[in-house]
């Protein structure tokens, strides 16, 4: 599902959107909409930043979060290989097609926890 911007012309854009956003509570980042070539970008700061952060447990709410390409979800991978020892993320309710794409290819990344809940 694409979001909306008006122009500068009044034209309406449609297209994907991503947005990312500081946890409350808890280390970790908030994300909704798309991951796809037009977002991978945002994606992949946002995916810097937490691997800087330096926490033992680093949270990825990603329910809002309607798809996930399969760079994007390479992109996760490849920063949470970058983890020092011990290091992880969780994330919570990703959407089917990363859970999907991440069982599939990377069934045995511990850098990587999955919760539904």
């Amino acid at each position: 599902m694409g979001t909306q911007h008006e122009a500068p012309s009044g034209a309406v854009h449609t297209g994907p959107g991503l947005t990312v956003s500081p946890l409350t509570g808890r280390k970790g980042l908030r994300a909704a909409g798309e991951v796809v070539l037009a977002t991978r970008g945002r994606w992949e700061r946002a995916l810097e930043q937490a691997v800087g952060e330096g926490e033992d447990v680093y949270y990825l709410e990603l329910s809002d979060v309607t798809f996930v390409d399969v760079a994007g979800a390479g992109a996760l991978v490849a920063a949470a290989q970058r983890l020092q020892d011990g290091r992880r993320f969780v994330l919570h309710r990703p959407p089917p097609t990363l859970r999907r794409v991440l069982d599939t290819l990377w069934p045995d990344l511990s850098e990587i926890e999955v919760t539904m809940s």
